[in-house]
Order: C-alpha cells, then structure tokens, then sequence
C-alpha cells in the first residue's frame, strides 16, 4: 500500500511541476505577445516603483531627473526580466526532469551531463521559439543576444537546482558503518 502512495505522489509532483513549467511558458508567450509600447511602458511602471523604493529623495526630484534615472537603467533592467523569467522555468524545468528520472526511470546509474543538458536544451528552444514569436509582434524584435539572456537565466536556474540536489543526495548518502574494535587473540 505504501508504494502505491508513493507512485501516485510522485506522479502527483511530475504532474505539478510539468504543469508549471507549461503555465510559466505560456506567462512568458504573453509577456512576449505584448507590443513594444506595452512592454516599455510595464517594464517602465515596474522600475519607477522600484526607483522609488531605491532612492530616498525620488520625490524632491524633477520629472527630467526622474527620467534620466529611468532612462540610465531601464535596458538593464529589462535584460533583468529576461534573465530571471528564464531562470524561474530553468527550476521548473530541472525539478520536474530530477522527479521523472528519480520517481520514474530509476536509473542506478548517475548522468548529470543528461541531467542538466536536457532541461538547458529545452530551455535553449523554448527561448528561440520566443524571439523568433517576437519577430512578429509590433515594436518588438527577436534578437540573439536575447536568446543568450535567456538561456543565461535558465542555465542559472537549473544549475541552482543541481548544486542543491546534489548537496541534498551528498548529506543523505550513507555513511559505511564503523566495524566495531575487535580484539585480537
């Protein structure tokens, strides 16, 4: 019975987190989908609260310096979302590929080339599609550079979620047993 329970959880966390990779995906499509004013003007609305929070005299400021402020980060800033959407599904990613050979395949055998190279290339794909889909968006632009932001922040994202495996399976390995001192005669 036991198992059985165990099978259904960890079909259960496969299910979960390949759900939130898709719903990630398609939150990513529909920042994406947004023309380049939309975009410009989020990305714009989002760094002026962070700005304020930032700089303590950011209302004894003048709408010119406010703007130069807004203008000296704003790039920066959006390169920033690129880097950590791609990063958040980088771990969802990495999680639910760890859950499928863990839960799933089972392998005795450890392959952490595999293990991490799977979800990257999936990442590496899914940033492609994107740039290639902001091609055809008004006011936006697929760029390679983008692709890189990307790949970047998922790269990041799933190496994060080895190192942490990894440090997890290392504090749980079992130790060898300690032969008791035996006396000789």
């Amino acid at each position: 019975m036991g198992k059985i329970n165990s099978r259904k959880k960890s079909i259960l966390l496969i299910v979960l987190f390949s759900f939130l990779s898709l719903l990630w995906m398609l939150m990513i499509f529909r920042f994406s989908s947004d023309n380049g004013t939309e975009s410009g003007a989020l990305s714009g609305k989002i760094l002026k609260k962070l700005l304020r929070l930032l700089y303590p005299d950011w209302a004894e400021k003048t709408a010119l310096q406010q703007n130069r402020i807004i203008d000296r980060f704003h790039l920066l800033f959006r390169k920033l979302g690129h880097f950590s959407e791609y990063l958040v599904l980088g771990v969802f990613f990495r999680i639910t590929w760890a859950l499928i050979t863990s839960r799933l395949i089972k392998s005795r055998q450890k392959h952490p080339a595999r293990d991490i190279l799977l979800p990257a290339f999936l990442a590496f794909l899914y940033a492609c599609s994107d740039e290639y889909h902001q091609r055809f968006v008004q006011g936006r632009s697929g760029e390679f550079r983008d692709v890189m932001i990307d790949f970047s922040g998922a790269c990041t994202g799933i190496l994060t979620v080895s190192l942490i495996l990894y440090l997890r399976q290392r504090r749980h390995r079992k130790k060898p047993k300690k032969q008791p001192y035996r006396m000789l005669h």
